[in-house]
């Protein structure tokens, strides 16, 4: 109860309830004995408050307990607490008031006592379950309302994210060559390209392969295909690549493991792999680039790593395309996925892995 407000207010308001509703009870208490005994006093009401409220609020404190106390635990606790309150009861009344010169009851006999004590323990140990049982189902409501609407809230925001990169997309797109003309295009080159040179029309038509798949990707409203899609246009990427290094085994890519259900955003291999081309360096067999994929059940792990390229234009221009990643990552797979990287020594390393 009032756990919206900051601790110190939260905790003043919910004593400022508790003392309200005692003082309203207690006066209600005393008017209704009031008229069954007009010698009944107000002072006399409050003091023979103070016992029964020590049994609410100590019995409060064990019954939070008590689920990880156990049955028998439990049980003894009641008991005991039953057996101290009594003693303690006993002695304010009869021994403490008093010597005040405050008399509650007439008679001291220990059959009255016990009778009244047991009453009234079992009363306020009730008013405790009761006041403990709903302050839990009050908490837990709020808790649910509040999840519901931090989710609602986290869903419109996702959405206002996918549609601004859907917009910066296909604003990218309309301030280029129409692709799909470009796509087109290609495949007439492919068809004159074969006249001349075989590698050089299947190296055209992977690239018409890849650029129809991102132009597919890019109108896919979920942002996400499968595991296999993504690699086997990675795989036209590296093969594409493999021209510039004339045989030169500059490449290290193995695949471990059989691809499932898994899936990943659009591109996200190839562009991981397209900066590695683009901004490492790749001259020395001793140092290749290195891509492994390692497919096991329910998990895709992703490691690509290449020596650094002299020229220092690698480290922004990676950051920027692990930063968008990492939004798209967010919005298609939230908390399903780990990214690592590592910039030493002359060499960058990206890990992923996706749980999917």
């Amino acid at each position: 109860m009032f756990s919206f407000l900051p601790g110190g207010n939260q905790r003043f308001w919910v004593a400022a309830v508790h003392a309200a509703f005692w003082i309203a009870y207690t006066g209600i208490t005393f008017f209704a004995n009031y008229i069954a005994d007009p010698k009944v006093t107000i002072t006399g009401a409050i003091f023979y408050m103070i016992p029964l409220l020590g049994v609410f609020y100590l019995s409060l404190f064990w019954i939070g307990r008590y689920k990880k106390m156990g049955t028998m635990l439990s049980v003894i606790t009641f008991i005991t607490t039953l057996l101290f309150l009594a003693i303690i009861t006993y002695m304010y009344i009869y021994k403490a008031l008093p010597a005040a010169k405050l008399q509650l009851y007439t008679t001291n006999e220990v059959r009255h006592f016990i009778k009244y004590t047991i009453l009234g323990y079992i009363q306020f140990y009730a008013y405790a379950l009761l006041y403990y049982v709903g302050n839990g189902l009050f908490n837990s409501e709020r808790q649910l309302r509040i999840t519901r609407e931090q989710n609602f809230i986290k869903e419109i925001e996702n959405a206002r994210l996918k549609e601004q990169e859907l917009k910066a997309q296909y604003a990218f797109l309309r301030a280029q060559v129409n692709p799909h003309f470009l796509y087109n295009s290609l495949n007439t080159i492919f068809s004159k390209a074969q006249e001349y040179s075989d590698d050089l029309a299947e190296n055209i038509s992977k690239l018409a392969r890849m650029m129809r798949y991102s132009f597919e990707t890019i109108e896919n409203e979920n942002d996400a295909v499968s595991v296999e899609k993504e690699l086997q246009n990675l795989q036209l990427l590296l093969d594409i690549n493999h021209i510039r290094f004339e045989g030169e085994k500059l490449v290290g890519y193995s695949v471990e493991g059989i691809v499932t259900d898994q899936v990943i955003p659009p591109l996200s291999l190839i562009t991981i792999v397209e900066n590695a081309f683009k901004y490492g360096d790749l001259s020395d067999p001793r140092h290749p680039l290195t891509i492994k994929v390692r497919l096991t059940q329910g998990q895709l792990y992703f490691y690509c790593g290449n020596r650094k390229s002299s020229r220092q234009l690698n480290v922004s221009s990676t950051n920027i395309g692990i930063a968008n990643l990492k939004k798209r990552m967010d919005i298609s797979l939230p908390g399903k996925y780990d990214i690592r990287t590592t910039d030493e020594q002359g060499f960058f390393t990206f890990e992923l892995t996706i749980n999917n």
